[in-house]
């Protein structure tokens, strides 16, 4: 089981019986080409190589042959030829003699015989030699017959030639069957029989066991490969189409790669469904945006009339009230209690109208906008020069501010605009605590944007809160402690920057959290 516990090891384990089967045929072919090559050797052997008697044999036969002739014998002309012609068959089956010793010597010792009978067969060959010897002795006695005793004399001479001949020729005869041509061809040609049946029963075999282990490896194949696959395409196939709820099956009863595959597949599923909630409540949350951007640039409209009407009977007021206060302090007697009463009525007077003044310059801020550029900024520098003024806020010395960051992260902002919204957020998250409470700030980088959160354990926020947060005017802190504009002008610088907002809390009581997030590279059209 260990060999198919994964598609790589079952791939592996299908590749390496199909090697196996090839490697097997390969040596079955390559065995079939030994053997032929041998029979080729054979073969070679007995055209070449092989002692061959009968070309010894009939080199032989033609010297007694060449001794009768057509040709008279009592001519001189006649004799010489004969004698020549004698001779070069004698010389002739003398070569043919020293071929045959040399294919003997070369022969491997069969095992019908032992060295010292094959040591018996060389020394007969040998005598043939003096029989040649002898026979060349005769052409001497060859002469023109002339007379009844020459020519008695030259039919012995054919007699004594014949009769050597008969005796190298039983010489010959009775050398053993193993250096004969005949033999050998027979018994190579029952060996070739006996290889040829054997190497047909052998590839028969090999190509029953081929064809069968090819049905298994395709039989396992399209059980551990193709019907998976198929299984999980028809599901993919069926999510893609829109069935998002639907779950693939585990194709395998393996833990493999399909298993794997499978639940990444139904994981991949399960966020496909996720994302497509996220996107309804994110639509239902950008079109609370929209909504509460509309109302924001129709109070900013609003807004932006009345802080011009308002703004110069202030003007007026706090001019009037400094004049009066200048011509109390040339008059005299104003030490009296009722001029130091006047003195603070109008002390009290420029005061509330200069804070009327204020929140008139923060509606025109918060309608118009500033109008700054963005230049690349290191936020984590920038987080610190926040809290360095926070420092300074002598009635949140009991509080703890946190920041850690020991990088620098750089993103297109208004620095000016970015410490009013952190240092804003840092104030209101000092204010919602209580002694000894904790205002953390954490700073995120991401690919393309950067996350700014700031977190409180005070007082927290109800749901209603959350949902009115923004609103101009709405505030949850006491009559005369805050206009309500504050959040209002943070989201309108977080929206000019192509950011977004997020305040969360889980109720009152729990802390509250307003993460940022912001892009590192404004749009062409806000950077400019």
């Amino acid at each position: 089981m260990f060999l198919f516990r994964t598609i790589r090891r079952r791939l592996v384990s299908l590749f390496t019986g199909a090697m196996l089967l090839v490697i097997t045929m390969a040596g079955i072919g390559a065995l079939g080409l030994m053997w032929h090559q041998e029979a080729v050797d054979d073969l070679d052997f007995l055209l070449h190589r092989s002692p061959d008697r009968n070309q010894l044999s009939r080199s032989v036969s033609k010297i007694s042959e060449s001794l009768y002739s057509s040709l008279d014998p009592r001519q001189l002309a006649a004799v010489q030829q004969q004698r020549m012609t004698y001779l070069a068959h004698v010389e002739d089956a003398r070569t043919s003699l020293r071929e045959f010793r040399r294919r003997i010597e070369a022969l491997p010792t069969p095992p019908e015989l032992n060295r010292q009978q094959r040591d018996q067969v060389l020394p007969r060959i040998d005598d043939i030699y003096g029989e040649f010897d002898y026979l060349a002795t005769l052409a001497e006695g060859l002469h023109p017959i002339k007379s009844a005793e020459e020519g008695t004399r030259q039919l012995e001479i054919r007699c004594e030639a014949s009769r050597a001949v008969t005796r190298i020729q039983r010489t010959l005869d009775n050398l053993p069957a193993y250096y004969m041509t005949a033999d050998w061809g027979e018994k190579s040609l029952q060996r070739q029989h006996l290889q040829s049946a054997r190497f047909l029963r052998w590839l028969l075999s090999g190509t029953g066991i081929v064809v069968a282990v090819s049905l298994v490896i395709l039989t396992c194949g399209f059980r551990w490969i193709s019907i998976p696959v198929r299984s999980i395409a028809k599901g993919c196939t069926r999510i893609a189409n829109g069935d998002t709820r639907y779950r693939l099956v585990v194709a395998s009863r393996w833990q493999d790669e399909f298993a794997d595959l499978v639940a990444g597949v139904n994981c991949m599923a399960d966020r496909f469904q996720q994302a497509e909630e996220e996107l309804q409540y994110k639509v239902r949350e950008r079109s609370e945006q929209l909504i509460r951007s509309q109302k924001l640039a129709s109070v900013g409209f609003l807004a932006a009339g009345v802080a011009h009407e308002i703004n110069n009977p202030l003007s007026a007021i706090t001019v009037a009230a400094e004049s009066l206060e200048m011509r109390l302090h040339g008059l005299d007697g104003v030490k009296s209690d009722d001029a130091r009463e006047a003195m603070e009525r109008l002390a009290m007077i420029r005061r509330e109208s200069r804070r009327c003044g204020d929140i008139t310059r923060r509606l025109l801020d918060f309608s118009h906008g500033d109008k700054a550029g963005r230049i690349p900024t290191d936020i984590a520098e920038l987080i610190r020069e926040v809290l360095l003024m926070v420092q300074h806020l002598g009635r949140y010395a009991d509080r703890t501010v946190t920041f850690e960051c020991d990088r620098s992260i750089v993103a297109e902002v208004n620095a000016a605009q970015l410490k009013q919204v952190i240092l804003n957020l840092i104030a209101n998250g000092l204010q919602a605590t209580a002694s000894g409470g904790c205002v953390s700030v954490r700073l995120q980088e991401l690919v393309d944007s950067i996350v700014i959160a700031i977190e409180d354990d005070g007082c927290g926020m109800d749901e209603d809160t959350l949902h009115h947060i923004f609103d101009p005017f709405f505030t949850t802190k006491d009559a005369g402690q805050g206009t309500g504009l504050g959040l209002s002008i943070t989201h309108r610088i977080i929206e000019n920057h192509s950011g977004t907002i997020t305040p969360v809390s889980n109720g009152p009581g729990c802390g509250s959290t307003f993460q940022i997030r912001l892009p590192k590279r404004q749009p062409q059209a806000n950077a400019a």
